[in-house]
């Protein structure tokens, strides 16, 4: 956990990005997140295009405005970096601030599992805010083969499994709001 939070630090510390357009939709609801998108990655990375978005509340439901959340993951290989790279830096990431309504919004690529592991496809997340606690989410997506039921029983509650959904333009995307507790 400590190199987790080592690597969130240098990330935060590391990666600058620009913002564009997506709207997405969940099937339980419609809605425009009200900021663009900062893109993980360029438009040219190979793979499906992937949009999620949400809020970061405080634990009485407040938004929390200006909270930093550093997104990253690995490409259509299953690595974070190339092969040989010295960069430590994950090819696909960016850190988002949160507006004054607690929204953070990202498009990517789905990635895909590491090289031969038995890991599920995923994303990870840290999200940090004054006077709150580092917090760690880490997305799965709903179908990957690698989610057995095993797996699934033994998940930590860091973890969750998205369904996207396909957005006005056939963009598959997922809403998660964030809840920090007070530190």
């Amino acid at each position: 956990m400590r190199a987790q939070y080592g690597m969130a630090v240098f990330l935060f510390a590391s990666i600058l990005g620009a913002g564009s357009s997506t709207r997405c939709a969940r099937p339980e609801q419609i809605e425009e997140p009200p900021v663009a998108a900062l893109p993980m990655c360029a438009e040219s990375e190979p793979g499906e295009r992937l949009a999620f978005f949400g809020r970061v509340r405080d634990e009485r439901g407040r938004p929390l405005a200006k909270a930093a959340v550093l997104a990253y993951s690995t490409g259509v290989d299953g690595l974070y970096v190339p092969k040989g790279s010295d960069d430590p830096i994950p090819r696909i990431c960016a850190v988002a601030v949160t507006n004054a309504e607690g929204w953070y919004h990202f498009s990517t690529i789905k990635p895909a599992p590491y090289p031969g592991g038995t890991d599920p496809a995923h994303i990870h997340l840290h999200v940090d805010a004054a006077l709150h606690q580092h917090t760690y989410v880490t997305f799965w997506f709903e179908g990957d083969p690698l989610i057995t039921p095993r797996l699934r029983s033994r998940m930590d509650k860091e973890t969750v499994i998205v369904r996207p959904a396909p957005d006005a333009q056939g963009v598959p995307c997922f809403r998660h709001d964030i809840t920090l507790r007070p530190s």
